[in-house]
């Protein structure tokens, strides 16, 4: 090959290196304005996330704390899983959160629209499967009230004695009906307790009718802003004593976590009450107030009735799930998520559909679990109440419904 020739493939050969760099080069130039675009974007991302969460913990109506003291309980030995509570019927209520019996067969029960109402006998006698009489219309005028968000009263707790109704109202605080007149007399308002209550929950009465134990879930926060109360995870709960001769008002126990039903036990010398974001229940001294034995449940739990066994039955739904106990240990990212979402959103957050029913004696025993495991029969368990025909009503706080059992459940 001659010179010539030599020079001009390595003149062609250079040429083509700087055309492909060109190219390469152009590519580049073209190629930056994208990057540097989604670069942009995602720094942008960044900030108004950082900007939103810093927004939401600092103007966050709850000052979070670390919850302690959970204990992991396993589903079973006498937890294990059954169907036992997952067939029966429904009637159509607004959540039904408490059920008493009456010897007539009456039933009796507070709705979210705050009524208190009478569910009669069918014609045939079936319990529960008759007309649904107002007992009140759900609005006490002039009365004292822990909060106005939904413009009437929310009945929980209620509990039968001859023809007088007691109710433990969350908005009016307590009060009794008389069954043959349908007057209504308030016995205690938020603001008789010193702080005022803003969350009464649930009560019960000694036999001979002169004390009252009842639960104030919050001194800080109403029903309306509930969920408010367990993302928080301080313990401001207490129990009080009201003597119904004197009117005078006692704190048995304070510090407790989200106080919520209250059960006698049989000599009234101590009281259950579950502590619901603790997923446990304790059983108190009535006369010292110190918290003798201490039950861990698997769901957290809410009201306790007595049945006619001397037995007692706990109501419990959501499980301590891994990603509870994770935020738990967080109070930043609870704070911060408070300040974000409506107490509406945060209460699905933290839905279960898994309801169980927890048999105890007085010893605070387990005897029996039932379970609804896929939520068919209940929603938001809130209370069962074991019936004079073998069922058992099963009470909601935030279903559409009041279910009845079968009476498998005892097999």
């Amino acid at each position: 090959m001659s010179e010539t020739n030599v020079r001009k493939r390595r003149g062609r050969e250079n040429d083509d290196d700087s055309n492909l760099k060109n190219e390469t080069l152009e590519g580049h130039l073209q190629d930056s304005p994208s990057n540097s675009s989604f670069i942009m974007t995602a720094l942008l991302t960044v900030v108004i996330f950082t900007l939103v969460c810093v927004n939401g913990y600092y103007n966050s109506p709850i000052k979070a704390v670390e919850i302690e003291g959970l204990v992991k309980v396993n589903l079973e030995g006498v937890f294990v899983v059954n169907q036992k509570l997952s067939k029966g019927k429904k009637l159509p209520l607004p959540s039904p959160e408490s059920i008493a019996e009456g010897g007539d067969g009456k039933l009796y029960t507070g709705l979210a629209d705050g009524r208190v109402v009478c569910i009669h006998p069918s014609n045939d006698g079936e319990i529960g499967a008759g007309k649904v009489e107002n007992i009140t219309t759900g609005v006490i005028e002039g009365a004292v009230n822990t909060s106005d968000a939904w413009g009437h009263g929310r009945p929980l707790g209620v509990r039968l004695r001859n023809q007088s109704l007691y109710v433990i109202d969350a908005i009016y605080g307590f009060y009794v009906i008389d069954l043959p007149t349908k007057s209504l007399k308030i016995l205690i308002e938020p603001d008789d307790v010193t702080p005022p209550m803003k969350f009464p929950d649930d009560f019960d009465i000694t036999a001979d009718g002169r004390t009252v134990y009842i639960t104030d879930v919050s001194p800080k926060f109403a029903m309306p802003q509930l969920t408010y109360i367990g993302y928080e995870g301080t313990c401001t709960s207490r129990l009080i004593k009201y003597d119904m001769l004197t009117q005078k008002l006692d704190v048995v126990k304070d510090g407790l976590c989200f106080g919520n039903g209250v059960q006698l036990i049989d000599d009234e010398s101590m009281v259950i009450v579950p502590e619901t974001t603790r997923y446990r229940v304790n059983w108190i001294d009535t006369k010292t107030g110190e918290i003798k034995h201490v039950l861990h449940l698997p769901v957290m739990p809410d009201n306790i009735r007595k049945n006619n066994r001397g037995t007692y039955w706990i109501a419990g739904k959501t499980q301590l799930t891994w990603l509870f106990e994770f935020v738990a240990k967080y109070p930043v990212f609870r704070q911060t998520v408070a300040g974000l979402f409506s107490p509406d959103i945060l209460m699905t957050i933290a839905e279960d559909k898994h309801g169980m029913l927890f048999e105890v004696n007085s010893a605070g025993e387990v005897i029996q679990t039932l379970h609804d495991p896929e939520g068919q029969l209940t929603h938001g368990l809130s209370q069962g109440t074991e019936l004079s025909d073998g069922r058992i009503a099963l009470g909601t706080f935030n279903g559409n419904f009041l279910s009845f059992s079968n009476t498998e459940w005892s097999l």
